[in-house]
């Protein structure tokens, strides 16, 4: 995708018009391509359902991994892989295409 070439609103909300279109080339994103977790207890670091103010039977997801496909020639058959979750050792998002 290119950079930007405008950060207007009135310009597709700061997307330029080939970005847009490989966006609406993502269909909606499928159960079997999701995973939702909570973190747990480990190496000395405690848990989601250590924390005194999470109910002790909560099933709250802590995070989140899909995979996100493209619907066109150039990206037909590449996974875009999004991870996001609390309590992780890093502070950003992950995202990966393979």
């Amino acid at each position: 995708m290119k950079r930007y070439k405008c950060f207007s609103l009135d310009h597709h909300r700061g997307l330029d018009l080939s970005q847009v279109k490989v966006l609406r080339c993502i269909p909606p994103i499928n159960r079997e391509d999701t995973l939702l977790g909570q973190y747990v207890a480990a190496n000395g670091k405690p848990g989601y359902l250590d924390d005194s103010t999470v109910p002790p039977n909560s099933v709250c997801p802590t995070f989140a991994a899909t995979t996100l496909w493209i619907n066109n020639p150039r990206w037909e058959g590449v996974p875009f892989i999004l991870k996001a979750g609390k309590g992780e050792d890093q502070v950003t998002p992950a995202y990966f295409a393979y």
